[in-house]
């Protein structure tokens, strides 16, 4: 799995434009106590990151993209050859050697029907039926940075699946390098339960 932060806001246009608000000028940066201090949360929907996401599973995707106010490009499985390393198989943490062996026949198993299948003519869009949840993808993800909050608010938590989890930290921790008075640890502590 791989996050890479594409392009984003400067976080200083967050205080900038809160600052029609309440009549403020001046060069003071006021992010910090908005967001955390009057959790005054809109002012998030002025700054915005996107992010790109590599190599997760299909069933994490589809949690993913379950996501409000987030925008997707998503991998196409009818245009993806999987011949040219478009197609892996993401493992679920914790398996003992033996299901995991079981789980890599199937994935290999499934992928031959696949390619089967278009060899006999079936169209990409019909043949990717045989492939398993857990196959590979990859994706862009836009949002603004108040649709992100939301994100970790749902997925940091302990009960969501641990590979949405895993993503979850990673964007946060990419998003926490350029946004530090918005993604702090304090939120990242309170969020991770």
């Amino acid at each position: 799995m791989e996050v890479k932060l594409l392009t984003y806001t400067p976080e200083i246009l967050i205080s900038d434009c809160a600052k029609v608000c309440y009549g403020t000028k001046g060069n003071k940066d006021i992010t910090s106590n908005l967001v955390h201090k009057h959790k005054h949360l809109a002012v998030l929907r002025f700054a915005f990151a996107i992010v790109e996401v590599k190599g997760i599973s299909i069933a994490c995707q589809n949690q993913f993209v379950r996501s409000k106010h987030l925008d997707f490009l998503v991998q196409s499985k009818r245009y993806v050859d999987p011949n040219k390393g478009g197609f892996t198989f993401i493992m679920p943490e914790g398996l003992e050697p033996e299901l995991q062996d079981w789980m890599t026949g199937h994935f290999e198993e499934s992928l031959s029907v696949y390619e089967d299948l278009i060899s006999r003519g079936v169209k990409k869009e019909d043949a990717r039926a045989v492939l398993p949840m857990n196959t590979s993808t990859d994706m862009n993800v836009a949002g603004n940075l108040q649709a992100w909050y939301d994100f970790f608010k749902l997925r940091l938590n302990s009960h969501a699946q641990k590979e949405i989890r895993k993503l979850a930290v990673m964007i946060y921790k990419e998003l926490q390098e350029v946004y530090p008075q918005v993604f702090t640890d304090e939120v990242f502590n309170e969020l991770y339960k």
